[in-house]
């Protein structure tokens, strides 16, 4: 009966030490799978979401105040920012009327889930109405509704064309100023 006893004490130490080296084993696999996968983590430290057909708006007591678009965006949670590929701004004025900005790139600056600024680059179209401006890069700032092209910009309208630098657009007014290197050309109604 002794015999049987040692037996049974050897053979549950066995089992018990081939269980705690195959529980060492799993742990030491998933640290090896850690490590390697650190330096992929490392390269995109900040990439939070991978967007499609991103929208974000914003409804005040049932009308919407702005819209932003874009084919696609990547959303960096550290920075409160989503960087969009053809992105497109729409802010919307109480009278029903609206402006749009487009561009091909940019960035969209969030703090506490509100539209702080956007920033726009690459082949940017405005509108306002019945004007169509366009320049290479342009931002809006939320804060004081107002857009500004930094650079070169075209306005075209119905009966006339300017060309200039500098603009900003006061969004609520719709009111744009131009502030150096202007021309304008105007056509004669037919």
């Amino acid at each position: 009966m002794r015999t049987r006893l040692r037996w049974l004490v050897v053979a549950l130490l066995v089992l018990v030490l081939a269980a705690g080296a195959w529980l060492l084993k799993g742990d030491i696999e998933a640290r090896r799978r850690a490590e390697q996968a650190r330096p992929i983590l490392d390269a995109l430290p900040n990439v939070a979401q991978r967007i499609q057909d991103f929208h974000r708006v914003k409804i005040d007591n049932g009308r919407k105040v702005w819209e932003v678009s874009a084919r696609e965006a990547q959303y960096l949670e550290s920075e409160d920012v989503v960087v969009v590929d053809a992105p497109l701004l729409e802010v919307f004025l109480r009278d029903g009327r609206s402006v749009s900005l487009r561009g091909a790139n940019g960035k969209v600056f969030l703090k506490d889930r509100e539209l702080q600024r956007v920033e726009f680059a690459g082949d940017i179209q405005v509108w306002l109405g019945e004007y169509a401006l366009s320049t290479d890069t342009a931002h809006y700032e939320a804060d004081r509704g107002v857009i500004i092209a930094p650079g070169p910009v075209r306005i075209a309208g119905r009966d006339f064309e300017l060309i200039g630098e500098h603009m900003e657009v006061v969004v609520a007014d719709q009111r744009v100023a131009v502030s150096s290197k202007v021309q304008t050309t105007l056509w004669p109604r037919s």
